[in-house]
């Protein structure tokens, strides 16, 4: 492997050495309206007869190499007409484009292949690299949130590197994943949290966002069909850069700067020691206690101490954030080659927790002749994450914040760390987090890549074969160790976990193509694509842990234990056979038809039904190409209607889950034998899923306002579900196809560019989307009832069922809940109110807002993410009020308790020790998820070329930029960050960072 890197290196190196020798010269210039005058950002600049181009910046502006005996500039933009310009022997030159009866044809990237905007029957969006580039998160999910309308992106923890949770147009599955299939560069790739031992890691944040060139997601029956049985949750497409002929360009981004904790809601804020113990005394007075026993007992406590610990300033921090982005790219017009390098590495604002990715990447394509062409791409990086736990587990850090106490202190007198157990204030059921981020450890090393080669051969005209073979590769080596001396492993005398993880998959893909004009039929075009593609990814795991380490520092390997646990080793894969076919007709760019076929095989399902059949149809009317349109052309210049409709599969499942399995081990008394560890389904399948979908496209004043809104109905049947069985057949569930959830929403997009003209340049796009999650078939028609939440017919799948809390008796302090779901009558008594279903965790609606300003070089970006409509939960609150759990700090809420007969309260009355379960969960403990987030505000200055040239720059980029600096939440009883996922039940997680940067693109 190192030696194949080197090669390709020292191949690369010299096309740039050959890309340099070339004689070229460098021609610069401006592009802007011949209407008003404003600059035209992303028009494309082409050297006439050769690959080399180049694309306009905000301000219109762009430079590019001309070889040697060309003297032509081709200069084309949507919606303006295309230019060809002779510069002769000139350096500078400036063109004033004019609109356009009839629009270009823009090229939009979709599943197995490319088309033309207006053969696009199915709804599909684009983020390009200008919107993910240089920013200070590590994975490219991240960056979605709310980029496109649809895509509901959030994360349960703000870990850096954590596992994103991406849901399109909704949850499609109960017991099945519903993450969207992500290709890279047409590689199937295997995405989520493949570790055993980190707290959470996300194998996107492997890919450096800034070798992306753009992502496109694929929503409905029309776009995802051609991915068949994978295609049900959307599809994700990332497309890495790629060099352009011409003379080598390098681009140099660098960025540092500090994390720290998004603003905490008031109502997330603990007792102080005066507090605490002030309330302590009334709670133990109320359970009828003296002063003989309160005043030792608070003693004890430290009262009087002066110990007054703040842990949420000890265990968070201010972190640093940087990164640096290396990338030349070039060639000539038959080897085209781009290389880049980047480090990236960000501190959590809280103790133990940071992420460091090491990455790079080379591509390379030759034209061999006319006809033939190879083309290669690696993008590899190594990942090294430090993750402390969450939850309920007592080295949580974050949860250390509220069930330490403020008189605890971390420090012995001579300023060493407290790690001793004794008394009521020693760390004997929650741990010092002080001392165990010093000699704990949770560590994780992956190290990934992705690599895809292949050929395209142009058979005869308009007639291509592509052939390529993909490679998605994960290593992780996880090591955790708990030291002999304080928290988890004192019991064992230290405890040592060293894991490792190979997964290695492999696609192999062939398509032939054919786009040709239907004979005998005028303007009749039609593009059909016929291939065969395989799969399979194979994944081995060795596991082993021992106890009892020496003291000695350093030696955490669990070869230095002398008393091995675990050891073990285990392989497990599946695999993927697949015909694909798809075809479009389109008359006259105005009326089109496209149909997709996949039939699809895999090991994960059983030998009755191991293949599956998915197809699509999709229909386009661009009106705007219709005779009786021109009279509104000024004011209409495009306008398209969209409807597909499909079948498309989910098969994201254990490998394994059809099989009945048998396994060996200590099976019963401590003495080896086998059992039958899986009871399996030989007639196990996908689950299908139709969506429909129905969208209008609308350009106002040659687009320079557009609109897009599509309305869906996705139908999930054949669930994958695990049935409940009698336990006397020796298991507990089996996975059987049965039941039914549909998804119905509607997705608007704005974008354009209100004010051009003149040094102001102000764009902005605007999303939103609603969808409405409906349970319709469950299996026998009955209730699930799944921790707070019920699966019912006609509910969403993520509807609370709860008991419904009615406030304090004004009279006595104690809790009241409504006894049922009419609200008319109370009880004192939990266990007689009933439980009802109570509003969702899933949101009504949720988008983004972007904005662009440009005024003299200055350039101004802000991206605003909101949700609404959702019910989020803080799931170890019950410890953290009133007083059945009386050794953890409060919330401050408890201080507005009630104390004396008449008080007006939301807080029962406070009694050390009182299991009267007025912390159970109920609607008490639910709040409106409502935000709205400023996730990005970037002031940056574009240096004026006249003056970076002197400096041999082409390109000079200054900014200070922040990231989730405000959040505006609408309940003021929100305890935690309303950011929570899918889910919505925070677990003393690692919170949102709010990260602050200043950077510097430059390019020569």
């Amino acid at each position: 492997m190192k030696k194949s890197l080197l090669l390709s290196f020292i191949f690369a190196l010299g096309l740039v050495l050959q890309a340099w020798a070339q004689e070229s010269r460098l021609v610069t210039g401006r592009v802007t309206s011949a209407i008003d005058g404003s600059p035209l950002p992303g028009v494309t600049v082409l050297v006439d007869g050769t690959s080399i181009g180049a694309s306009t910046n905000v301000e219109g502006r762009y430079s590019i190499d001309v070889p040697a005996g060309k003297n032509t500039l081709v200069f084309s933009y949507i919606g303006f007409g295309e230019q060809r310009l002779n510069i002769g022997s000139r350096t500078t030159v400036d063109v004033a484009l004019s609109q356009d009866d009839q629009q270009l044809s823009e090229v939009v990237i979709t599943g197995y292949g490319t088309t033309i905007k207006k053969e696009v029957t199915g709804a599909v969006a684009t983020v390009d690299a200008s919107k993910i580039e240089d920013r200070p998160l590590p994975s490219v999910d991240q960056l979605l949130q709310g980029q496109v309308a649809g895509v509901q992106s959030v994360g349960a923890s703000g870990q850096p590197g954590a596992n994103q949770q991406i849901r399109i147009r909704g949850i499609g599955s109960i017991n099945a994943g519903s993450d969207p299939l992500y290709v890279v560069d047409g590689v199937i790739i295997n995405t989520g949290d493949v570790s055993r031992l980190t707290t959470t890691s996300n194998q996107l944040a492997g890919i450096n966002p800034n070798d992306i060139e753009s992502i496109t997601v694929l929503k409905d029956a029309a776009s995802t069909a051609i991915y068949g049985s994978r295609g049900a949750n959307g599809v994700i497409l990332i497309t890495t850069k790629k060099g352009r002929a011409g003379k080598t360009r390098f681009k140099l981004s660098s960025e540092i700067g500090y994390t720290d904790l998004v603003d905490v809601p008031d109502a997330g804020d603990f007792l102080n020691s005066e507090e605490w113990l002030a309330l302590t005394r009334e709670g133990l007075l109320n359970a009828g206690y003296g002063p003989s026993v309160i005043d030792p007992f608070l003693e004890s406590f430290g009262e009087g101490s002066g110990v007054d610990t703040d842990w949420r300033d000890l265990v968070t921090r201010t972190g640093t954030q940087q990164q640096y982005n290396l990338s030349a790219s070039g060639g000539n017009e038959k080897t085209t080659f781009y290389i880049s390098g980047g480090y990236f590495n960000q501190e959590a604002p809280v103790i133990g927790s940071e992420l460091k990715r090491v990455s790079g990447s080379i591509s390379l394509t030759h034209q061999v002749n006319d006809d033939i062409s190879f083309f290669t791409s690696i993008n590899a990086s190594n990942v090294n994450q430090q993750t402390p736990s969450n939850g309920g587990a007592f080295a949580n850090p974050v949860g250390a914040i509220g069930f330490l106490l403020p008189m605890q202190n971390p420090f012995n007198p001579d300023g060493t760390l407290n790690v001793s157990r004794e008394g009521n204030l020693g760390f004997s059921g929650n741990y010092n987090p002080l001392y165990l981020a010093e000699n704990d450890e949770r560590d994780l090393s992956n190290s990934k890549i992705i690599g895809a080669g292949g050929l395209e051969w142009d058979i005869v005209d308009n007639l291509k074969f592509t052939s390529q073979i993909g490679i998605d590769y994960i290593s992780l080596e996880e090591r955790m160790f708990w030291n002999p001396i304080h928290g988890d492993g004192r019991t064992y005398n230290g405890y040592g976990f060293d894991y490792y993880t190979r997964i290695f998959n492999w696609t192999f893909t062939n398509l032939l193509n054919y786009r040709f004009e239907v004979p005998g039929i005028d303007q009749l075009q039609a593009d059909l694509t016929v291939g065969y593609e395989a799969q399979k990814s194979n994944g081995y795991y060795i596991t082993s842990s021992a106890t009892d380490f020496p003291t000695t520092d350093g030696l955490i390997g669990t070869v230095i234990a002398s008393s091995p646990v675990d050891a073990s080793a285990t392989n497990t894969d599946y695999t993927f056979s697949s015909l694909i076919s798809r075809g479009s007709l389109s008359y006259a760019d105005r009326y089109v038809v496209t149909g997709s076929y996949r039939r699809d095989g895999s090991s994960r399902f059983g030998v009755n039904n191991r293949f599956g059949n998915f197809w699509s149809v999709g229909v386009a009317w661009n009106i705007d190409q219709e005779d009786f349109m021109e009279p509104t052309e000024d004011f209409l210049s495009s306008l398209k209607l969209r409807a597909s409709y499909g079948v498309n599969g989910n098969g994201d499942i254990g490998n394994y889950a059809w099989r009945p399995l048998f396994g060996f081990g200590l099976n019963y008394n401590q003495q080896p034998g086998g059992a039958f560890t899986e009871i399996g389904n030989t007639d196990l399948t996908w689950e299908k899923n139709k969506p429909f979908n129905v969208g209008v496209d609308v350009g106002f004043w040659r687009d320079r306002l557009t609109l897009s809104a599509d309305y869906y109905v996705r139908t999930t049947s054949d669930l994958l579900f695990n049935r409940p069985l009698s336990r006397t057949t020796g298991f507990v569930n089996v996975l059987q196809n049965i039941g039914e959830m549909q998804n119905r929403g509607f997705e608007l997009s704005i974008g354009g560019y209100p004010i051009t003209g003149g040094a102001f340049q102000w764009q902005t796009n605007f999303n939103i989307a609603t969808n409405e999650n409906e349970i319709t078939e469950l299996p026998d028609g009955e209730d699930i009832i799944s921790g707070a939440f019920i699966l019912r017919e006609g509910e969403d799948f993520r509807t609370f069922y709860v008991r419904q809390w009615a406030g304090v008796d004004p009279q006595t302090g104690d809790p009241l809940w409504f006894r049922d779901a009419s609200r008319t009558e109370t009880t004192t008594n939990y266990s007689e109110a009933e439980r009802v279903l109570y509003e969702s965790a899933s949101p009504d609606a949720f988008g983004g807002w972007s904005n662009t300003f440009t005024y003299k070089g200055f350039v101004l970006e802000t991206l605003v993410n909101y949700n609404f409509g959702n019910y989020v939960r803080e799931g170890w609150e019950y410890y953290l009020i009133d007083g059945a759990y009386p050794y953890a700090n409060k919330y401050r809420k408890v201080l507005d308790r009630w104390q004396e007969p008449g008080d007006i309260t939301d807080v029962p009355r406070y009694e050390f020790g009182l299991n009267n379960s007025s912390n159970a969960f109920s609607t008490r403990f639910l709040y409106k998820g409502d935000y709205i987030r400023l996730r990005n505000v970037t002031l940056g200055y574009e240096l004026k070329n006249e003056w970076i040239s002197k400096a041999s720059l082409t390109r000079a980029y200054i900014y200070v930029r922040g990231t989730n600096l405000l959040t505006k939440t609408f309940d003021d009883n929100l305890p935690v960050d309303p950011e929570t996922g899918v889910n919505s039940t925070a677990n003393a997680d690692i919170p949102t960072s709010r990260v602050l940067t200043v950077g510097v693109n430059v390019s020569f």
